[in-house]
């Protein structure tokens, strides 16, 4: 009879165990898990063992206060939940947690954890056109799913634990391992870094008042130092904004270490590109004639190719009739990048301090002023702007002259010129005096 009864409560454990009182973890080296037991009651005692309920006990807590860790401080215990830290390989495998309390025993409850493994085959960061393959698998004869999910968050083909491609720029970012099993999902996310351009805003602004760089930068920058064995050309290109036509602005090959500037009256400069991954091209003071679209292409000696093409805005403050004017004369200030703005960028202008015009909003590309005050004098600035950020700024100074300066210098010239004539015309007489004196 004994013996029944032993085995009708092994039945119990087992089936509870195969029930709704187990749970199926995926985890990998290194990550946090934490583990629930089931609802407490009252007067709890909860005990932790590993692989089964006469394993090796790895801790213990209780209504009283007490909470115990026996496995070294990698494992955490609260009421109802145990945490371990920084996975390890032989901690893989079955988690049996026991609770009881004064009066009865409540059945073991299970968490079986899985190792996962994560990886990836080559060495990261891949370049463009190399293979990309990875891997996700669980060890386990489990029936499961296993998928992975591209950064974009579609699912990558085919529908499996491993994914062999060739790597493009868009392969970059975090990848995600999905595993699903008896309808519970665990993720594993897993980050790829495909060399590429960074991905700063196409659109570049300066003004004619500032310098002038244009930021081709590679990104992961640990990679410019392998970039020489692995590129075989760079080059840049130049579309003028009032023309098609596109220019080659420099072109450089690793192989021989040389660079060839083939449009020098541009006045761009290049620095050396293994310091710190940048590829940018800069000028001491940006002009008007440097608005339009610059390419950079890397060609790598795989064949593929790498491109970015960046759209640069010059600000100019145009004044007409000029910058010096006289008190009450007519003025019109014009300030644009040759062409429509990009959508949501607007034109702010900012007076001088004096002038009547400080406190209004001047929101317009182009401003008139009908009749221009002394107090208009010193410096205006126009500032392109997203939002309250400013993106850059251009910078005029007037000179603005009273009216009445003005009328004071001409009559005096003119009280000069009469003078010098009449004193002409004094002398003339005089000696016509002269010349009849018979003595």
């Amino acid at each position: 009879m004994k013996n029944l009864l032993q085995f009708f409560v092994c039945l119990i454990i087992v089936l509870e165990a195969n029930g709704k009182k187990h749970q199926v973890i995926y985890v990998r080296v290194g990550d946090k898990v934490e583990l629930y037991s089931s609802q407490l009651p009252t007067s709890y005692y909860v005990r932790w063992f590993f692989e089964r309920e006469d394993g090796p006990e790895l801790a213990d807590t209780s209504y009283l206060g007490r909470k115990q860790v026996n496995q070294g401080n990698r494992l955490s215990i609260s009421t109802n939940s145990l945490t371990i830290n920084n996975m390890r390989e032989e901690n893989f495998g079955t988690i049996v947690c026991m609770v009881k309390d004064d009066f009865k025993f409540t059945f073991p409850y299970l968490c079986i954890l899985f190792f996962m493994l994560v990886s990836m085959k080559e060495q990261l960061p891949v370049i463009p056109g190399h293979s990309l393959s990875l891997n996700c698998k669980a060890e386990t004869q489990r029936k499961r799913s296993v998928y992975w999910l591209k950064p974009t968050g579609n699912k990558a083909t085919p529908f499996q634990g491993s994914v062999t491609k060739t790597a493009e720029s868009q392969d970059n970012g975090e990848w995600e391992c999905v595993v699903k099993d008896n309808g519970e999902e665990s993720r594993f996310k897993f980050p790829v870094s495909v060399v590429d351009f960074s991905s700063a805003s196409k659109y570049v602004y300066t003004s004619t008042n500032l310098p002038l760089s244009i930021p081709f930068r590679i990104t992961p920058k640990e990679f410019v130092q392998k970039i020489p064995s692995e590129i075989e050309t760079v080059e840049w290109l130049f579309t003028p904004i009032t023309s098609s036509s596109q220019q080659t602005i420099f072109s450089f090959s690793p192989k021989n270490g040389q660079l060839k500037q083939k449009d020098p009256a541009r006045e761009l400069s290049y620095k050396n590109f293994t310091a710190d991954g940048s590829f940018s091209l800069h000028k001491n003071l940006a002009k008007v004639e440097d608005r339009g679209t610059y390419n950079c292409s890397i060609t790598f000696k795989n064949g593929y190719m790498l491109s970015r093409t960046l759209v640069i805005e010059v600000l100019e403050i145009t004044p007409s009739p000029g910058t010096e004017l006289i008190s009450g004369h007519h003025l019109n200030l014009s300030c644009s990048t040759g062409g429509p703005l990009e959508t949501g960028v607007t034109v702010k202008w900012v007076p001088p301090e004096t002038s009547s015009l400080v406190k209004a909003d001047l929101l317009s590309g182009h401003l008139i002023i009908p009749r221009v005050g002394t107090e208009d004098s010193g410096k205006w600035r126009c500032d392109l702007r997203r939002n309250t950020t400013t993106l850059t700024s251009a910078v005029i100074t007037l000179k603005i002259g009273e009216h009445r300066k003005r009328e004071e210098t001409l009559l005096f010239s003119l009280s000069v010129f009469l003078f010098c004539n009449s004193h002409q015309h004094k002398m003339r007489q005089l000696r016509h005096r002269l010349c009849k004196c018979k003595k």
